[in-house]
């Protein structure tokens, strides 16, 4: 048989493929290096932006309750008291406004950042026709002038749901009392979260420490009538916690709506054995961004709207929602959009 030649050629086109193999596996390695030491830099920016955050908070409410009288004497050394206190609060202000939106999916929290949200509640059979059937979408976490505005603009009956004053919001509280009507947006333990709000509720707070907070809250919010919780997971899932807040809420007249920010929640059993109508989210809205994702999870609200002749939906004041919500009018004139206590 005869044998073909070895071929030069042959060799040198292996020794350039064996070449540009080494080269593409060198940079794809040098480019995953690259990612990751960047990730672990950009986390490491956002740990450290949080934690001056808290040290920022404690400094001035710690400045803040300093007793003039037995340490502040002279008037200059209240001057300067103040100053501080002036410049602590405008450096927080910097960091608020300068840091990170934080993620839709922050309400619930879930450590797999793919997770969905928990399934909204388990509705009865259809109650009326489609043209009669109500939707109620509450936009959370509203804490500044521009979130008012922003869902005003919008000219849609929406409900605003107030963050409660903070060091970083100053001026929600103010806000709401130009509303007509508005929620409370309560803050209660997450199973992961890595920055809560201000006296946010905790398991294991006594009964008198969560009177004490929603005494404070009624007196910031005359008008409440409705609130829901921010994140609150583990809080909410907590029968022994929901227990203690349940019936002062009773007490005091305030309907709770459930956010529904787990799937164990334990406010329907409560809300049971207390005699009182469970309220509890439906869909949430923006969970994931992008306009295209966000008009989906509206039509479905105005879906389970249609089949149960209610529901509830959550939103945020954010870019994608409040523009979801703009090209989404025309469906949402198939069914009532209405406040929360119209349901």
């Amino acid at each position: 048989m005869h044998k073909r030649p070895f071929s030069f050629r042959f060799l040198f086109s292996l020794k350039h493929l064996a070449l540009f193999l080494s080269f593409f596996t060198l940079m794809v390695t040098v480019g995953l290096i690259g990612y990751t030491i960047g990730l672990n830099q950009t986390q490491t920016k956002f740990e450290d932006e949080h934690q001056e955050n808290i040290l920022l908070r404690e400094k001035i409410k710690k400045s803040a309750t300093i007793d003039r009288q037995a340490n502040l004497v002279q008037e200059g050394e209240v001057k300067k008291h103040e100053d501080e206190i002036r410049h602590l609060k405008e450096k927080l202000k910097k960091i608020c406004v300068e840091k990170k939106v934080v993620e839709a999916n922050h309400e619930y929290a879930p450590k797999d950042k793919n997770a969905m949200p928990p399934k909204g509640q388990v509705r009865a059979i259809p109650l009326s026709k489609p043209s009669t059937a109500k939707l109620v979408i509450i936009m959370d976490d509203i804490s500044y002038a521009r979130d008012v505005k922003a869902v005003h603009s919008l000219g849609l009956p929406l409900v605003l749901s107030f963050l409660p004053p903070s060091p970083c919001h100053p001026e929600s509280a103010k806000l709401a009392a130009k509303e007509s009507s508005y929620m409370v947006h309560f803050p209660m333990q997450a199973v992961a979260f890595n920055d809560e709000e201000p006296d946010t509720l905790h398991v294991g707070d006594s009964e008198e420490k969560i009177a004490s907070r929603i005494v404070q809250l009624k007196r910031l919010y005359p008008k409440v009538r409705y609130m829901n919780n921010h994140t609150g997971s583990k809080f909410t899932s907590d029968k022994e916690s929901m227990e203690k807040l349940m019936p002062l809420l009773k007490k005091d007249g305030i309907i709770f709506v459930d956010s529904r920010t787990i799937g164990t929640t334990k406010i329907p059993q409560v809300s049971k054995e207390l005699g009182l109508r469970y309220l509890g989210r439906d869909v949430f809205l923006d969970d994931r961004d992008g306009v295209a994702n966000i008009k989906k999870q509206i039509r479905e609200a105005v879906a389970v709207a249609k089949r149960h002749g209610s529901a509830i939906a959550i939103g945020h004041p954010r870019p994608d929602t409040l523009e979801a919500l703009r090209q989404s009018k025309g469906l949402l004139g198939e069914i009532q959009l209405v406040g929360i206590d119209k349901i």
